[in-house]
């Protein structure tokens, strides 16, 4: 039998389970975490699972571009990258909040083709792979069909480096003149996941890098919702996961919050 060409979503899957199992290990009151230098915290949870995947996948995948947030296996010009971050929400984790999750995808020419979130405190699993649809933990999912601002949940991820001179304070400002509820709870993820669920209608990133949207992006649209960078066009990912934000939603506020974060930047 010929080997698929990339990692596909079963092994992604083994990948997950074994992060997960690192994360409720570790996850304690009072761990110990330093700071990076961009400003980030980290903890050893971050490194051990990063050196642990980037070492399956360039064994199992040599000719595969790897990046993650905490170390890389470099190929150039390679067909397939793999983005992942091995703890999304080191916030939330290392102060002993549970809503951090493992996520990874594999990306061909800005396109996702599989994805995992794994949130290992509740065992969700949200899955996709391009063409097949959504799924948290098997079961088939669809996105929100509310179709306005008013009444709306927007998770709103509030971090250095932001894109541009977009000034998120004026975002939140308008979101709630416009009657949305929004959130920040520095879990990137978590929040694609709950979009692809139905549970909230979208999230808005001014980052400069991938790691989660890739995985976010296939998750989403495969339940029906729509994904852009922050500009409100078609996502590129380059070959160290660099992106230009993203807003990603149900679909039907998807123009109206691309308006407004347009509006915000200088």
């Amino acid at each position: 039998m010929k080997k698929q060409p990339y990692p596909d979503v079963y092994y992604l899957r083994s990948l997950a389970h074994h992060a997960g199992d690192v994360m409720l290990k570790n996850f304690k009151l009072g761990m110990e975490w330093e700071w990076k230098s961009d400003g980030t915290p980290l903890t050893s949870t971050d490194t051990t699972i990063n050196e642990f995947v980037v070492e399956e996948l360039s064994r199992d995948f040599p000719h595969v571009n790897v990046v993650g947030e905490e170390g890389n296996h470099r190929v150039d010009e390679a067909e397939y990258t793999v983005l992942f971050d091995p703890v999304d929400g080191t916030v939330p984790f290392r102060i002993g909040v549970p809503i951090s999750t493992f996520c990874i995808s594999v990306v061909k020419e800005h396109v996702p083709l599989c994805a995992i979130i794994h949130d290992p405190f509740t065992k969700r699993m949200w899955s996709a792979i391009r063409g097949s649809g959504s799924f948290l933990n098997y079961k088939k999912l669809s996105v929100s069909k509310h179709r306005n601002l008013s009444r709306a949940t927007v998770c709103m991820i509030w971090w250095m480096g932001p894109l541009g001179n977009y000034n998120l304070h004026t975002v939140c400002k308008k979101l709630m003149k416009a009657g949305a509820l929004w959130i920040n709870p520095v879990s990137i993820a978590y929040f694609g996941g709950l979009v692809a669920s139905g549970q909230l209608e979208a999230t808005i990133f001014p980052g400069l890098k991938g790691w989660e949207t890739a995985a976010m992006q296939v998750i989403v649209e495969e339940a029906g919702g729509k994904v852009t960078d922050i500009h409100g066009t078609e996502m590129r990912y380059g070959a160290d996961g660099s992106i230009e934000g993203h807003i990603i939603s149900n679909g039907l506020i998807h123009d109206e919050l691309v308006r407004i974060a347009n509006e915000c930047q200088a």
